[in-house]
C-alpha cells in the first residue's frame, strides 16, 4: 500500500523511489522513557507491513531504543539523544544535525502533546509531515486528524494516526485490529531465557511467576504488599516457583527470592518470555514484559489502563489496592487457571 499524499512524495523522494525502494520515513519520538519507546512498536509494525521497502529512522531519548527496534527489518537507524541532554549539549547537537542533514519523505509526530516532537518536526526536512491537531496544536504538519477522535491506549494512537493520514482509511477501519507491543525476541534470544531460568530453577517444576516490585511515585506498592500478595499466590498455587526481576543495579527488594537483572533490556524480555506469568505495576518493565509472549498482569492504582494496559494475548490490566493484595492474588492465581 502506498502512501495517499503520492504529490508530495514525488516532490521529495530520492532517486530510486518510484523503483521499489520506498519512501525514507522518521518517527520523531525524543522521549527517554522504555514504556513510551516500546509503545511505538505498533507503529513500527504498521508500517512494515503496509510499505515493506520503507526505510524507517527514530528519533529517541531512550537509552534502550535500539534493542527495542534491532529486529524490524525496516528500521534502518536509531538515532538515541542523550539521557540528560543538558548535560551533554555537543553530543545532543550532533545527533540532531545528523537528523537535520537528512531530507525525509515523511516524518511522522506520533504524540499527540510533546512540545519537543512538534518543535522537531517542524524544525526537520521532509516532503511530507503528519501528526495530531487539537485546539492547543494545530501548527506544524501538513497533514493531520483531531487527535480527540483517536483509540485512547498509547499504543493505538500512533497506528490510527498512520492509517489515516498515510493509508487514508475510515476511523472505523483505522480502529479495526487490536494492536499490540512487540519486540521481536529471535530463537536464540528465546532459547537463552530459557537457559537462564533452569540455571535459576535447576529441578523440574510449577509454573514460574515473575514479579517485579519498583516503580515511580504512587504506582509503586508496598514491598510488604508484595509478600503478601506472593504468600496468598503460594497457598493458591502450591507448585508455583517465583523470581524477582531487578533493576540493573542487581539491588533485590525482595532477597527471599531467586533474582534475575541485566543492563541488556533484551535479555530480560527473554527471560520474563520463559516465565509462566509476569506480574508488577504499570512501568516501562511492564510494557516491555508485554511485548514477549508471556502473561502479563499490570497492576494500576493511579494511572489509566485504558492509556497503557499490557495489550498482548492474554495480557491484561487489573485495578489493585494498597490495602488488599490478597484480593489482587486471588485474580492472578485465577488468570493462571
Amino acid at each position: 500500500m502506498l502512501p495517499a499524499d503520492t504529490t508530495h512524495l514525488a516532490a521529495s523522494s530520492p532517486a530510486g523511489f518510484e523503483a521499489g525502494i520506498g519512501p525514507s520515513i522518521l518517527i520523531c519520538r525524543p522521549n527517554t522513557r522504555l514504556g513510551n519507546t516500546l509503545l511505538l512498536t505498533p507503529l513500527v509494525e504498521e508500517l512494515q507491513n503496509s510499505l515493506p521497502n520503507a526505510r524507517l529512522e527514530i528519533l529517541s531519548a531512550c537509552p534502550a531504543a535500539a534493542e527495542v527496534f534491532q529486529e524490524f527489518a525496516t528500521v534502518r537507524r536509531v538515532h538515541t539523544l542523550p539521557f540528560r541532554g543538558v548535560r551533554h549539549p555537543l553530543r545532543y547537537l550532533r545527533t540532531l544535525l545528523a537528523v537535520w542533514r537528512t531530507r525525509y519523505d515523511i516524518i511522522i509526530d506520533p504524540c499527540p502533546n510533546s512540545w519537543t516532537a512538534r518543535f522537531l518536526t517542524r524544525w526537520l526536512t521532509a516532503g511530507l509531515k503528519i501528526g495530531f491537531t487539537s485546539p492547543r496544536r494545530h501548527q506544524g504538519v501538513d497533514v493531520s486528524i483531531a487527535f480527540q477522535d483517536a483509540p485512547r491506549h498509547m499504543g493505538a494512537y500512533p497506528v490510527y494516526l498512520a492509517r489515516r493520514t498515510l493509508f487514508k482509511l475510515d476511523p472505523r477501519s483505522s480502529r479495526a485490529d487490536e494492536v499490540t507491543l512487540s519486540v521481536r525476541l529471535t530463537a536464540g534470544e528465546r532459547a537463552r531465557g530459557h537457559e537462564a531460568l533452569r540455571v535459576l530453577f535447576p529441578q523440574q517444576g510449577g509454573p514460574v511467576i515473575a514479579v517485579a516490585t519498583h516503580a515511580t511515585g504512587a504506582k509503586r506498592f508496598a514491598i510488604d504488599w508484595w509478600r503478601r500478595l506472593i504468600s496468598e499466590l503460594r497457598t493458591r498455587l502450591p507448585a508455583a516457583r517465583f523470581i524477582e526481576i531487578r533493576p540493573p543495579s542487581g539491588q533485590a527488594s525482595l532477597p527471599e527470592l531467586p533474582g534475575f537483572s541485566s543492563p541488556r533490556t533484551r535479555e530480560v524480555a527473554a527471560l520474563i518470555d520463559a516465565a509462566e506469568c509476569f506480574v508488577c505495576a504499570d512501568s516501562g518493565l511492564m510494557h516491555l514484559a508485554a511485548a514477549t509472549d508471556t502473561l502479563t498482569v499490570g497492576l494500576f492504582k493511579v494511572t489509566l489502563p485504558e492509556l497503557y494496559a499490557p495489550r498482548r494475548g492474554r495480557s491484561c490490566a487489573l485495578t489493585a489496592s494498597d490495602a488488599a493484595p490478597e484480593a489482587t492474588a486471588a485474580q492472578v492465581a485465577q488468570l493462571l487457571g
